[in-house]
């Protein structure tokens, strides 16, 4: 039972007539004819009494029933689509606090003020945690901080992340660039969350041996009191360090040797393509335009 079969039901119910029901419907005579006989074979009865010079079409008793049905079953139709149009301005993303910061805040903005209708459900979660949405069909971008082999999930790299030191502390009198060596690993607030192993390759570097953080922390912003103790330091992204300092009145010191840059990458499920929904396009060519 299709939609049209109910919609030229109804309007023959409505004209009582299959002669009007094809011009009101831009159909054939023939065209009605048979997709109400294949209806009514479908169904097990007939809809409609035929008889031979009479131009009105009279219900049958199950045809009197039936018209409650096809009208129901109309406006469920009707919905399904409201909420396939909906669906296509609904738009699903996930991305680690600092890629949010780094360049997705302005392209959200710009895209709300750009399509009226956007709804979007935006989640900060850490690179793991995204591609478990992912792989579960849970959003329609994410953006993760490594590689991996999930099935069915495409990775494209599109940007690096450099890294500063935050702290309250003056290790030097003019700011600038400071070495690993003056930085103390006990004192280190750390941004959990993800797989940065470039992080954990400088850190071995720089530290192997000597202790370890006590703190551990999966949002920068939830650091500003905790970098307050004398000595107390942090690594973020370049951009995630210069907000920081616009609130809170932190500096921000280069480092001598610094980290190797964090890859970002752009997740999306492999079927995702064939589903594409406007939102989804938009969010894509915005994307484009946005990376270098």
């Amino acid at each position: 039972m299709q939609n049209k079969d109910i919609e030229i039901f109804l309007e023959i119910v409505q004209s009582r007539n299959i002669t009007k029901a094809a011009e009101h419907l831009f159909l054939s005579q023939s065209v009605i004819s048979t997709r109400l006989k294949k209806l009514e074979e479908e169904l097990g009865y007939e809809l409609f009494t035929r008889s031979k010079g009479v131009r009105e079409m009279e219900l049958t008793r199950q045809g009197r029933e039936f018209v409650s049905i096809a009208v129901r079953w109309k406006n469920l139709f009707e919905e399904a689509d409201l909420l396939r149009e909906r669906s296509q301005y609904m738009l699903r993303l996930a991305a680690p606090e600092s890629v949010y910061y780094d360049f997705l805040e302005p392209i959200i903005v710009t895209m709300m003020k750009q399509v009226p209708e956007l709804k979007l459900s935006l989640q900060i979660n850490d690179s793991s945690g995204i591609y478990d949405m992912m792989e579960t069909n849970l959003i329609d971008f994410g953006f993760a901080s490594y590689e991996s082999s999930r099935p069915n999930i495409i990775h494209r790299h599109i940007c690096d992340q450099s890294f500063r030191v935050v702290s309250y502390t003056s290790f030097t009198e003019d700011g600038g660039t400071i070495s690993p060596l003056i930085l103390d690993p006990g004192r280190e607030v750390q941004l959990s969350g993800g797989n940065f192993s470039s992080l954990t390759l400088w850190r071995e570097k720089w530290f192997s041996g000597r202790s370890s953080c006590r703190i551990e922390i999966n949002s920068p912003h939830m650091m500003a009191n905790l970098l307050k103790e004398e000595g107390s330091w942090a690594l973020l992204s370049s951009v995630s360090a210069q907000r920081m300092a616009e609130l809170y009145g932190i500096r921000i010191y280069s480092l001598s040797d610094p980290p190797e840059k964090r890859k970002i990458y752009l997740l999306r499920h492999e079927g995702a393509a064939a589903m594409q929904t406007e939102a989804a396009s938009i969010f894509s060519r915005m994307l484009s335009q946005s990376i270098p």
